[in-house]
């Protein structure tokens, strides 16, 4: 059962699964006095936009390296830090303009920063429903003939809304700051997934090695399928639990088995669905077809939090290596342009395992970040 904790989460339910959607803008200051309701991815170290550019170089951050340092330092310390920017912008460019807009969003609804567009009407700066059955993934039989096939129609979680915010460092467990409708949790899963993608504006540098500094986050919604239960398979439902309880497993590895986080299964499926429709060179598009649709595992450079009634996956993008950075950078002024089908997985490393099946999955068109403002942090 879906209800807002006020009269402004303006959600309803509609579609055949159940999903929860915003209205568009226009529909939700509309609706300020109302009380209507809507229901309705192998290379490691890679990136969920980067991946479709450039193949990647091993990253040399450690996950949790930066925190713990900060964590053990002074007061003083840790107020230098939160003041520290990796890169001086000259004060002409564009991302500084926009940075120092002293317009903060301050716990703005989750999901009221970009409107939802039906697939088939195309329209720039929303998202739109795709059918999880469209992403490639491990087939039954992979482990003998090594085929991807079209995965299962249906996910665990289906979207319900996206925000786009701009923030001068970046932003870790986003949905503390934003207002997330209620939803009783019926079962044993969360009933809200947030995949909060960090994304870096300032310029990359080879020798800098900051891994924090201007830039954004593209926030996804999804709510849990009601009819979960019955569509995604046994060993699936156990897969999403592990990932969200933080279980470790047995890998072997030579020349001894070790344990590993079940989490380093989390598997990124990503590709750029109107690349013919891009202004590319021969060169990259040859490398974009190259490498669109590749799935990438989103170790090491994603942290994860639980919430009372929602699981959070951030994805760090400012942490992946030199390569994808300098990749994405380039490709940056296209983005406006582009359509990107983003989705989630679980690999499959087991035959009982597959086929894999999808966590959940979007697509944002043509998503211009200059149309967005900063996140409020308090």
């Amino acid at each position: 059962m879906l209800r807002p904790k006020d009269a402004d989460s303006k959600m309803r339910l509609d579609g055949p699964h159940s999903e929860v959607q915003p209205v568009f803008l226009d529909e939700i200051s509309s609706s300020a006095n109302g009380s209507s309701r809507r229901e309705d991815g192998m290379l490691d170290n890679c990136g969920i936009l980067s991946n479709n550019c450039l193949p990647c170089l091993a990253s040399t951050v450690a996950p949790v390296e930066k925190r713990q340092s900060l964590s053990a330092s002074s007061p003083s310390a840790k107020k230098k830090a939160a003041i520290k920017l990796p890169f001086k912008w000259k004060e002409e460019n564009p991302i500084a303009a926009l940075l120092s807009s002293n317009a903060l969003l301050q716990r703005p609804i989750a999901g009221s920063q970009v409107p939802v567009c039906r697939l088939e009407k195309k329209m720039a700066d929303s998202w739109s429903h795709i059918e999880p059955g469209t992403f490639r993934v491990r087939g039954e039989n992979y482990f003998r003939d090594k085929k991807k096939v079209f995965a299962p129609n249906y996910a665990a979680y289906y979207p319900f809304g996206v925000d786009v915010f701009l923030s001068q460092r970046k932003i870790f467990h986003i949905a503390r700051l934003v207002e997330l409708p209620f939803i009783e949790q019926s079962g044993t899963l969360p009933p809200i997934l947030v995949v909060n993608v960090q994304i870096p504006l300032y310029p990359t540098a080879i020798f800098q090695g900051e891994t924090d500094g201007e830039g954004m986050s593209f926030v996804l919604y999804f709510k849990l399928s009601e009819s979960y239960a019955k569509e995604l398979p046994p060993h699936f439902q156990e897969s999403i639990k592990r990932l969200i309880d933080d279980e470790v497993e047995k890998v072997k590895a030579f020349p001894v088995e070790h344990t590993a986080p079940f989490r380093e299964r989390l598997k990124i499926l990503g590709r750029v669905a109107n690349m013919e429709e891009l202004p590319l060179s021969a060169a990259e598009r040859k490398l974009m077809h190259a490498y669109n649709e590749k799935p990438v595992l989103s170790r090491p450079q994603h942290e994860f939090y639980k919430g009372e009634n929602y699981f959070e996956i951030d994805i760090d993008m400012h942490r992946f290596s030199y390569i994808s950075r300098k990749g994405f950078e380039t490709f940056l002024d296209r983005l406006k342009l582009c359509c990107l089908d983003v989705g989630l997985t679980i690999q499959g490393n087991k035959v009982e395992e597959l086929p894999e099946q999808v966590l959940c999955c979007v697509r944002l068109n043509e998503i211009d970040y200059a149309n967005y403002q900063q996140l409020g942090l308090e």
